[in-house]
């Protein structure tokens, strides 16, 4: 009979171990996400300057290049279901969107000298169904 306690009681340990172990992975997964999409989030809530906006990118770039996200043949980010971020922008003088890349690839210096005081907002911004982190925003400038 005592072995037959002992027994439960380690397979009960085991069992409130594994659960505690999951509820703690969630809970940090969940608190990375929140925290990685208040990065973006903060942009999102009104207007925004375009010294802001090259923020934004350059923080998403990153974030691709950390994550490991892979490019195109035209050096494009190639979206993945879990945390890619795809960033584009609209501009007044042009009925076309940009992407991040190519806004990146002619430079900060560049983006700020021509619309560093010029305000955007962010239009659109979808998430990653998978891991509900953010994956695109749209910003149009106004």
């Amino acid at each position: 009979m005592k072995k037959f306690l002992i027994i439960m009681s380690i397979i009960i340990l085991i069992i409130l171990a594994a659960v505690a172990y999951n509820y703690n992975l969630y809970r940090t997964t969940e608190l990375r996400t929140q925290k990685l999409n208040h990065e973006y989030e903060v942009f999102t809530e009104g207007e925004i300057l375009g010294t802001s906006l090259i923020t934004i990118i350059n923080k998403a770039v990153d974030n691709n290049e950390k994550n490991g996200i892979k490019t195109n043949d035209n050096n494009m980010y190639i979206e993945n279901d879990t945390t890619s971020i795809k960033i584009e922008v609209k501009f007044l003088e042009s009925e076309n969107i940009f992407p991040m890349e190519k806004i990146q690839k002619l430079g900060s210096e560049e983006f700020i000298k021509n619309y560093a005081v010029m305000s955007f907002k962010c239009t659109k911004k979808e998430y990653h169904k998978k891991t509900n982190n953010i994956k695109y925003m749209l910003f149009e400038q106004i």
